[in-house]
């Protein structure tokens, strides 16, 4: 549906001045093609990746989510602002599954033990400002939601703890309209703090002209 790309594009783009990201549990494919084709040259040079591909250990998915975000921590702490882009945090979530059912945890949500809905919030609140007047780390999450259900656990949970978030539609994507940004169902809860109230009004205006139009 066009994520990586789209991923690829804010690396790219932003005026962020380290990008760090984090390839967790994807293809081993992907990540090769991530760094050359789609970070590219332009990217690469301010970009930190760290690789735990789907065949890696449970431990070592886990870890790589942690050291990304430890990575973008140093980094604000100098005073930089960081771009810090996870991709996923549902396969970050599966490998904590791995190991909480290996140790005798018992299933809960659709097979997702108690602990891993303790683990997401601590890996997530780890990014934002640092200090006034230091760094920042933005931080985007992806998260597959299974077979498009909005109610999917992982899902559910990270809408809870985020500050907003972008859904991508496969109708659109079935339509070649891409980005496929569904608007109706992306929100943000910074935008108000973040622009004008003129601004503001204008954003409602355009959601109920566009939801009326759908």
């Amino acid at each position: 549906m066009g994520k990586s790309v789209l991923l690829g594009m804010m690396a790219r783009h932003t005026t962020a001045e380290v990008i760090v990201v984090g390839l967790i549990g994807e293809r081993g494919r992907e990540v090769k093609e991530f760094i050359e084709t789609i970070l590219g040259p332009e990217g690469r040079r301010r970009a930190v990746v760290v690789a735990a591909p789907a065949d890696a250990p449970a431990l070592l998915r886990l870890q790589g989510a942690a050291y990304a975000t430890t990575i973008a921590e140093h980094f604000r702490d100098q005073g930089r602002h960081v771009l810090l882009i996870m991709d996923s945090l549902t396969r970050y979530a599966m490998a904590q599954r791995e190991i909480a059912l290996a140790i005798g945890e018992p299933p809960a949500t659709r097979g997702y033990p108690p602990s891993v809905f303790a683990k997401l919030p601590q890996l997530v609140e780890r990014a934002g400002n640092g200090p006034e007047g230091g760094g920042s780390i933005t931080a985007f999450y992806t998260v597959l939601i299974e077979g498009d259900d909005p109610q999917d656990p992982i899902g559910d949970a990270a809408r809870a703890i985020l500050d907003g978030h972008f859904v991508l539609s496969r109708a659109l994507a079935d339509e070649g309209h891409y980005p496929a940004l569904d608007i109706e169902a992306s929100i943000s809860r910074a935008m108000p703090s973040l622009v004008s109230p003129e601004r503001m009004a204008g954003i409602r205006r355009f959601k109920q002209l566009y939801s009326r139009y759908q």
